[in-house]
């Protein structure tokens, strides 16, 4: 059973899917969500053996864009496109039709610039904390999106709308303890104040969402794991 809500979960997060694209039933994505922390850990992996094979060879500017690429490969860029449809949504939000023809796409891809400016900058200037980073925001930004599930409403009716809306305390808990369990092996004291941000970041962005939106979107925990991710890989690169 719990091979099978990995699984879950890796397909829902990853590229590497069934080649037939089966769609994963909402109810099963979230008992997948204890494992979220986990699948973003893999991806971290990935991450540093990339960082480590390439690092002698690469100027870290030109790495960094590397390994963002990477990332945006092995997800199929799908937050990246959930952070532009939230960030889109919230500039038209209580717009009229007459101003949508013109603010369209604008707010939404200037989102998407400044999160990957700021993941490549992040990257570049890391230093030491580079592999600690590259293992643990992925990790960081998986466990966001099940942070902002639970608790907050969907903004649509029905349940192939939003395929997170079932997440109860239980599976928030595993979650929580399932990053913590890989964070602090890494990262000891500086994971968790880190964790701390993260957490605070994503309840702050709830509760906007709510005010703004009226609820939570499917795009909306795409939206949390890209934004989660560059904002942790940011303090890893603070000194």
């Amino acid at each position: 059973m719990a091979m099978r809500s990995f699984w879950a979960a890796f397909k829902f997060l990853t590229a590497f899917s069934s080649p037939n694209r089966v769609t994963i039933p909402a109810r099963e994505i979230a008992q997948s969500t204890p494992f979220f922390p986990l699948v973003g850990f893999c991806l971290g992996l990935i991450l540093v053996l990339l960082n480590r094979i390439l690092e002698p060879y690469l100027e870290s500017e030109i790495l960094g864009v590397v390994l963002v690429a990477l990332l945006m490969l092995v997800t199929r860029a799908q937050h990246l496109e959930g952070l532009r449809e939230t960030f889109d949504s919230i500039s038209l939000a209580g717009d009229g039709e007459g101003a949508k023809g013109s603010r369209i796409g604008i707010f939404g891809m200037l989102a998407v610039l400044v999160v990957l400016m700021l993941k490549f900058r992040a990257i570049e200037v890391m230093g030491e904390a580079r592999n600690q980073g590259l293992l643990l925001a992925p990790l960081f930004g998986r466990w966001a999106m099940v942070v902002l599930a639970y608790g907050y409403r969907p903004k649509e009716e029905g349940a192939g709308q939003i395929m997170l809306e079932q997440v109860r305390g239980s599976q928030l808990f595993w979650a929580t303890a399932l990053a913590l369990v890989l964070v602090i092996p890494f990262a000891d004291r500086l994971g968790l104040w880190i964790a701390l941000w993260v957490s605070l970041l994503t309840l702050l962005s709830g509760l906007a969402l709510h005010r703004r939106m009226g609820g939570v979107s499917r795009d909306d925990f795409a939206a949390m794991a890209e934004v989660g991710e560059a904002f942790a890989l940011v303090l890893f690169a603070s000194p």
